[in-house]
Formats: C-alpha cells, sequence, structure tokens
C-alpha cells in the first residue's frame, strides 16, 4: 500500500503544525464546553420532566455516555475512509472541513432539545460531526510530522486539546443567562476556522494516487487492532485508557461535588467550575507545550509519564478525604498540570507504534482510549458513589469520598504497562520497526559478528 504523503525525514514548517493544532483546538472547544458545564446546566433545566426514578446525575451519564459510544466507533471508521479517500483537495481536507460545518445544525439539535430524548440525540450527533473532522486531522498530523518533530508536535497538540477549553468557557461564562448561544457561538467559530485554516496546510491531491481500495468490510474491522501482531500499541493504548478513565471519572460530577461536598448553591457552582476549569486548562496548556519542547530533546518518554500518573491519582485523593474550597482548587490545578503533561508525549509515543499507511485509522482507534472513558466514566460513577453509604464528610447520599477514591487507584493502575512498553524508551530512528523484526535483525547480528553491542 502506498501513500500521497510519504514519511520524511525534512522539517516541516512550523506554521503548518500551528494550524493543524487551530483546528483541534476550536473542534475540541465545541464538545469541551458542554461536558464542563452546559450539559449539566441543560439537565437541570430539563429536570421537571425527566422519567420517574431518574435522577440528575442519571440523566447527565446517559448523555454523555451515549455521545461517548458515537464517537468510540465512528472514529476509527472515519479514519478508515480518509486513509483511502482520493480527491483533488486532498484525502484529509474535506473531511476535517466537511466535520466542522456539521457542527453547527448538529448543536442547533442540543441547544433547542425540549427533553432528556432530544438532547441524547443532539450531543450524539455533535459528538459524531466533531469525529469526522478529527479523524482526518490525526491523520493530517502523522502525514506531515516527521519524527524528530513529533515531540514538539505532541507538545503543541496536547495544547491545543486542553486549550479548546479556554474560548469554551469564556463563551459560556458569557452567555451562561442564554444556553441556546452558549451551545451555538462555538460551532460557528468552529467551522469558519477550519474553513480557513485548511487553506494554508498542504495535502496534496489524491485523485490519481494508489491507495488501498475502501471495503464494507474494512469499515466494521476499522475498529479492530491486533494486540499480538501490534504490541506496543496495545500497551500504550491501555495506559492512555487507564489514565483517561481516572481523570474522568474524578471530573464527571465536578458541578454537583461542589453543590454536595461543598455546599455551594448552583449559581456558586457554576461559576467555581468554569474559574477552576478555566486555570486548570491554562495551566495544562503551558505544560502541555513546556513538556513537549522538552521531551523533543529525550528519546525516553517516562519520565513524563510517570508524572502525569502520579499527579492525576494525587489530585484524586485530595478531592476524595477534603471537603475544603481551597483543597479542590489545588486538586484541580495539579491533575490539570498532569494532564498536560502526559498530552505532552501521548502522539508523540503512539506514532512510534503504528503503520504508516494507515495513520487515520490506528489513530481513530487510539482516540477510543480517550472516548471510552468518557462512556464508561459517567456511567460507573452512579454507582462508585453509593460504596459505604453516606459522604463521610459531607454527610450526603453520594459518596464522593469512594469515587474519587476509585478514581485515583485507576490512574495508579497505568502504572503497569510501563515495564512492558518499550516504545517508551526506544530512539525514534527504530521506533517503526515491529518487534520481532528487532528479533531477527538481533538474530542476524549474532550469527555475523557473533556478539550484539
Amino acid at each position: 500500500m502506498s501513500t500521497p504523503v510519504p514519511r520524511t525525514a525534512e522539517s516541516v514548517p512550523m506554521r503548518h503544525i500551528y494550524l493543524i493544532a487551530l483546528i483541534v483546538l476550536v473542534i475540541d472547544a465545541v464538545l469541551i464546553a458542554p461536558l464542563v458545564i452546559a450539559l449539566s446546566l441543560k439537565v437541570l433545566e430539563l429536570q421537571p420532566g425527566l422519567p420517574d426514578g431518574m435522577t440528575k446525575e442519571g440523566a447527565l451519564a446517559t448523555v454523555t455516555a451515549v455521545g461517548a459510544l458515537a464517537a468510540l466507533i465512528v472514529t476509527p471508521i472515519f479514519g478508515y475512509w480518509s486513509d483511502r479517500t482520493r480527491s483533488r483537495f486532498g484525502r484529509r481536507r474535506p473531511w476535517a472541513v466537511a466535520g466542522a460545518v456539521l457542527l453547527v445544525p448538529t448543536s442547533c439539535v442540543m441547544a433547542f432539545a425540549d427533553s432528556i430524548a432530544g438532547l441524547v440525540i443532539g450531543w450524539a450527533v455533535t459528538t459524531v460531526a466533531a469525529c469526522v473532522a478529527l479523524a482526518a486531522v490525526f491523520g493530517w498530523i502523522a502525514d506531515l510530522v516527521p519524527d524528530h518533530q513529533r515531540a514538539k508536535a505532541s507538545g503543541i497538540f496536547g495544547a491545543a486539546n486542553i486549550g479548546g477549553l479556554v474560548p469554551a468557557l469564556l463563551i459560556a461564562v458569557a452567555f451562561k443567562s442564554n444556553l441556546a448561544l452558549a451551545f451555538l457561538v462555538m460551532p460557528v467559530i468552529a467551522a469558519v476556522g477550519t474553513a480557513v485554516a485548511v487553506r494554508f496546510v498542504p495535502d496534496p491531491s489524491t485523485r490519481g494516487a494508489t491507495l488501498a481500495p475502501a471495503k464494507l468490510s474494512g469499515v466494521f474491522t476499522s475498529l479492530l487492532v491486533n494486540p499480538r501482531r501490534h504490541r506496543q500499541f496495545a500497551l500504550v493504548w491501555l495506559q492512555r485508557f487507564l489514565i483517561q478513565l481516572g481523570y474522568m471519572l474524578a471530573g464527571t460530577f465536578g458541578l454537583y461535588y461542589l453543590m454536595e461536598r461543598i455546599g455551594q448553591d448552583t449559581a456558586s457552582a457554576t461559576t467555581t467550575t468554569s474559574l477552576t476549569a478555566l486555570a486548570t486548562g491554562i495551566l495544562s496548556m503551558i505544560a502541555s507545550f513546556a513538556f513537549g519542547f522538552l521531551a523533543a530533546r529525550r528519546t525516553n518518554y517516562t519520565p513524563f509519564i510517570v508524572l502525569a500518573i502520579i499527579g492525576i491519582a494525587v489530585a484524586s485523593f485530595v478531592k476524595a478525604f477534603t471537603g475544603d474550597l481551597g483543597w479542590f482548587w489545588l486538586g484541580s490545578i495539579l491533575s490539570g498540570f498532569a494532564l498536560g503533561c502526559f498530552y505532552a508525549v501521548d502522539m508523540a509515543l503512539v506514532l512510534r507504534t503504528i503503520p504508516s499507511d494507515e495513520n487515520a485509522r490506528f489513530l481513530g482507534v487510539f482516540n477510543i482510549a480517550k472516548t471510552l472513558p468518557q462512556s464508561l466514566a459517567p456511567a460507573l460513577a452512579p454507582t462508585f458513589l453509593m460504596i459505604g453509604g453516606a459522604d463521610p464528610l459531607s454527610g450526603g447520599g453520594s459518596n464522593y469520598a469512594a469515587l474519587y477514591t476509585v478514581a485515583g487507584a485507576i490512574a495508579l493502575a497505568s502504572l503497569l504497562p510501563l515495564r512492558w512498553t518499550t516504545a517508551l524508551r526506544r530512539p525514534v530512528a527504530q521506533a517503526d520497526t515491529p518487534p520481532d523484526a528487532d528479533r531477527h535483525a538481533a538474530a542476524a547480528a549474532t550469527t555475523t559478528s557473533g556478539t550484539i553491542r
């Protein structure tokens, strides 16, 4: 299989990396603000019409779980199609623009929903539209950026991924009295920004390119990666999944935590959530950007991953056993710093483990490790909230000590794959060599020279 943009050792202009990062930022911003604030407020608005027996936590869990499940399925599928797209506009650009433009009408469905069912549909189709664009953008990054620039690029894209929180929250706060505008302003910005940015990023025509044909069977198998054949990819995937699940469990019910554990009213909790999310978002951006450039000088990413895991775990434990607003701020800031440290290297790391002719598909599968926890965390969190009865600090019916303890333990469990993840330490020049090929090369060296140095 051949690709129209072969891997090259030549550096790409940094402006191309920043422009793609801008696309990531504006599209992620469409998704981040609802998850932090708008969806919770929308659920409160619809609470009088909730089915009997459904709590606000259960309603929010249903909405976010369905959206994350949609993202889990469609990202690798659209990545598969993007890898095989023949177009005079390139194979990434058409999908990026189409997904960004679709965010406007899909967000309208969400903004004007008058029931939980309508909100579920709106959030699901908005998530799908974002995944159409992001699946192509992920492949675009891998197409353009050579190995020696990938740590820098990973830090920049990690900052962009988190940085979407900043404009999203500014808009959410500015329009908090009008939820419809809070939902719709950012999608319009994303559509316009993406349409402009893609014009200045190279994506050669693939009209006459030799690409593997897209097959119906391939669409269904695009979600599957053989963990034995791609062992390093599987280990990196598992680690990201555990880190993301721990982080999401600790952040899913932040608004309700402030109301029940800290004792704030809805308005105060909304303001606090906005401010802490903004502060942690800015800190995460700085950490991701800075650590990405620092990691570019190293081939061993282990220290960055370990620091991130410990930071997320400690932040969860801080929130589990304190009931003071100051400690809540400290835990939030620490988790934001840790997540930025992780995002600084996670893309550079996974790009060491995937075949270059299926960049978008593999990165789509890798994205499942991020989106699946968004589905599982809201679904699992209500169960963890019931462990051990009442909360030991607030006395409320939801045990946030149990929830945050479980979140911290899961984050710590992500340390386990480190021992076998050789991609963390493998020099970039050797990163794309499969483990089996390493063994064959070693055997050949032994036969020839009698020693391996």
